[in-house]
């Protein structure tokens, strides 16, 4: 098992991405932290699969809105641990509207779970990681930190701070032997993805088709591992060539 004696926090792992990025790395033997917000529905039935792989694992419910509550998660892990050696920022939340008619809201919400937690949470399990000798941080990010969407702007400005966040990170990190990285993601297949909007992606798609949740578990075990230890302040774009612009557009290139 590659991550053998290792403790990850996976953040927004009650379903979708970061449940299948929590089972990946229990299935490699690490003790996962499994994180969902109050009253999450899912995170218990995500919690008992990823016990099952790896007994010593426990679940937390928590606001990532709130930085109060997230001084408490890291007060839960060094006191049931006393370490953490594999950070995944991955939760995220977005409400769409037009620039114009956007609150301010809902504008300070987005930002504080996808770019003010990860910035505590980093901050936290670095201190953790730096005491401990070593750390990988992961940090979830999208194609639309780069390629900005109507009525999305609040979650493309949290995506592009994450970015240079990873980035920041990486290099005031190294140092301690913290290694920082982000995966910038397409599309990918969630129980949340409606069948028809998935058509519509696919047929922007170079590779046809979206990713696949194991796909984005593997590459996160992939980062958390000894083989990624020179490996720092990276950007992993993971979207089926979406991105790849002029070319993209134009398969007889």
């Amino acid at each position: 098992m590659k991550l053998k004696n290792r403790v990850a926090l996976v953040t927004g792992s009650s379903r979708g991405i970061g449940k299948a990025i929590a089972l990946g790395l229990a299935g490699e033997g690490a003790s996962v932290i499994v994180h969902g917000p109050l009253d999450s529905k899912e995170l218990n039935s995500s919690f008992e699969q990823v016990k099952a792989l790896s007994p010593h694992s426990i679940k937390i419910e928590a606001e990532l809105s709130d930085s109060k509550a997230i001084s408490g998660i890291f007060e839960t892990i060094k006191n049931t641990f006393g370490r953490l050696d594999i950070l995944v920022n991955n939760a995220a939340t977005q409400k769409p509207d037009h620039f114009l008619d956007m609150k301010e809201e809902d504008w300070d919400h987005v930002l504080a779970v996808n770019l003010k937690a990860p910035f505590l949470c980093g901050q936290h399990a670095g201190r953790i990681m730096r005491d401990n000798g070593a750390g990988k941080v992961i940090n979830i990010s999208s194609v639309h930190a780069f390629d900005v969407r109507r009525n999305y702007a609040h979650y493309s400005c949290s995506k592009g701070g994450l970015e240079t966040l990873t980035r920041s990170m990486a290099l005031e990190l190294a140092e301690y032997n913290i290694q920082v990285n982000s995966l910038v993601l397409g599309a990918i297949a969630t129980d949340l993805t409606p069948p028809d909007r998935s058509a519509k992606l696919i047929s922007a798609i170079p590779a046809k088709r979206v990713g696949e949740t194991s796909e984005i578990a593997h590459l996160v075990v992939f980062l958390s591992s000894d083989g990624c230890d020179f490996m720092t302040g990276a950007s992993i774009t993971v979207d089926g060539g979406t991105t790849l612009g002029f070319c993209a557009s134009r398969p007889d290139l």
